[in-house]
This record gives C-alpha cells, sequence and structure tokens, in this order.
C-alpha cells in the first residue's frame, strides 16, 4: 500500500509539472503581453524597461528555468495588471468555486442515485421511462444553453431566483441546477444500470432467500457493489465542476476561479492563469487519488500493491 501511494505521488507531481509547463509554453506563445498592457503610443524606451522588469527579454528556456524555479518554492508569480500575487488571487476566489461545485455534486448524487434506483427497481414501467427520458435530455443539453433558460424562466419570467449574484443560498440555485444537472444524469444512468446487474446477482438471490427485506437487499447489497463506477463518475465529475464551470460563473456573475481565469486570459495576464492551472492540476490529482482509495473501502476484493 505505502508503494503505491509513493508511486501515486510521484505520478502527481509528474502530472502538475507537465501542467505547468503546458501553461507556460501555451500562453508563452500565444501573443505579446507588452502590446495589451501598454498603452499603444508607449514609447520604446518604456516597452523596453517594461520587457526587463517582467524578464519578457530573456530567452524562452532561461525564463521556463526561472518560472519552474520559483513554482517549486511556491512562487506562482505577480499578476501583471494589479501586481497582486497570482496564487493569493486564486485562493481568494477558490471558496466561491469549491462551494458551487459541492453544492451541484450534492444535488448531482443525491438527485443521481436515486433517480437511478428507481430506474432500476421500477424496470419496465412508466417511472424508468420517464427516470431514461429526462437523464438523456439532461446531457444533451449545453450547460450555457441550460444556464440562460434558467435565467430566462426563473429570473426574469417568474422573478423566483436572482439571475446573479453571490451571497445567499438564493444565488446559489441556478449556478447549482446549470452545473448539476449533466451529471446528475450520467450518474442516473450509470446507477440504474449498476443497480439492475447486481439485482441479478447471486448474493442478492441469497439476500432474499435469507429474507431480508427488499429495502435491505437494494441499498445494502445492490446498490454497495454497484458503488464503484459510480464512485469513478463522481471523482470525475468534480473535477469537471471544479475547473470547468468557467462560462457557467461568466453567466451568473459568480465570483470563482473560473471567471477569474477567462478574465485573466483575455487579459493575457499571464501569472493569474499559470497559477489556476496548477492550482487546478494538483486539485485533480488528490481527488483521483483519493477516489482510488476509496474502491477498497467499497469492495475488500481491491488490494493495492
Amino acid at each position: 500500500m505505502l508503494a503505491y501511494l509513493a508511486r501515486r505521488l510521484i505520478l502527481v507531481l509528474v502530472v502538475v509539472w507537465g501542467a505547468a509547463t503546458l501553461a507556460f509554453f501555451l500562453l508563452f506563445f500565444s501573443g505579446d503581453p507588452v502590446n495589451l498592457l501598454l498603452p499603444l503610443d508607449a514609447s520604446p524606451e518604456v516597452r523596453a524597461q517594461f520587457r526587463r522588469a517582467n524578464g519578457f527579454d530573456r530567452p524562452v528556456a532561461e525564463q521556463y528555468l526561472h518560472y519552474l524555479s520559483r513554482v517549486v518554492q511556491g512562487d506562482l508569480g505577480v499578476s501583471l495588471r494589479n501586481q497582486t500575487p497570482a496564487l493569493r488571487l486564486v485562493l481568494e476566489r477558490m471558496p466561491a468555486s469549491m462551494l458551487l461545485a459541492a453544492a451541484a455534486l450534492l444535488f448531482a448524487v443525491v438527485f443521481g442515485v436515486l433517480a437511478g434506483v428507481l430506474a432500476a427497481v421500477r424496470k419496465g414501467t412508466a417511472s424508468e421511462f420517464i427516470v431514461l427520458f429526462l437523464a438523456l435530455l439532461g446531457q444533451s443539453m449545453p450547460v450555457f444553453w441550460l444556464g440562460l433558460m434558467l435565467i430566462l424562466v426563473f429570473g426574469l419570467e417568474l422573478r423566483w431566483l436572482p439571475i446573479s449574484g453571490y451571497g445567499t443560498w438564493q444565488h446559489l440555485v441556478l449556478p447549482t441546477l446549470a452545473v448539476g444537472t449533466f451529471s446528475m444524469a450520467a450518474i442516473a444512468r450509470l446507477t440504474r444500470g449498476g443497480v439492475l446487474r447486481e439485482l441479478r446477482s447471486d448474493h442478492v438471490r441469497t439476500a432474499r432467500a435469507k429474507g431480508l427485506s427488499e429495502r435491505v437487499v437494494i441499498y445494502k447489497h445492490a446498490l454497495r457493489n454497484a458503488a464503484i463506477p459510480v464512485v469513478t463518475v463522481v471523482g470525475l465529475q468534480l473535477g469537471n465542476l471544479l475547473s470547468g464551470a468557467v462560462i457557467t460563473e461568466t453567466i451568473f456573475a459568480w465570483p470563482g476561479v473560473g471567471r477569474l481565469v477567462l478574465t485573466a486570459v483575455t487579459q493575457k495576464d499571464f501569472p493569474v492563469v499559470q497559477a489556476a492551472v496548477i492550482v487546478f492540476a494538483v486539485l485533480l490529482a488528490v481527488i483521483n487519488l483519493a477516489v482510488d482509495l476509496l474502491y477498497s473501502l467499497l469492495d475488500p476484493r481491491v488490494r493495492y500493491h
């Protein structure tokens, strides 16, 4: 187990290095930040001074090695726009993004698992058809389109909920529905398939033969064994919810990291984008490691060497 953990931690470092390297070179070759950050009528002397002050006049290899050495020391640079440490900007926005991701994941898991179990237990009935139809619909709608429709119906027409902002539970409802619907649909379909497979297995028939109630058979024996692929999807979806909410945060004016990154990209604020990429790479790697370790708790047959 310790050897497995050591290998995975090394892999985490490789993933973070790869993400940091990719972010550096993609942003480096995307354009000259001097032309964006300085006025058009800035003199050549001012431009040259700006390049020297930010290290843009050095060779690419030297900039890259200097960048990696700073990352190793926990220094992810300073925002070119407001001269604030980039890591601090990302961490200040992280609670809002994590709140939205956690709410969306809770919504997706609770309703997805319940809908999947209902469809499996009521196989061949109208309940299964409705669940499968809604799951297919949920996976077919683009997130940005669903977000706009929620704003139009519940915000502008019915005026039930605010369409933007942050701070109360009402502000959280519409972004949660927009972000979590796709994940809920995926979990519902996966749970239905897993429970159906387990309901036909020998250990479930044995549990029923012992006289256990149907509720115990479903939730203790069938659902637990069907949970491993669901846990995998939940782990992947959590990563997607954290890192992929750029459009949703922009639509709902949600003050998260996604909105910060979008603004930084348009302004070519390289250090902020690079800091966000590194922070998300670490989070995703840790989440995937936690999901793998959770397998052994759900299924004692799983062993790591």
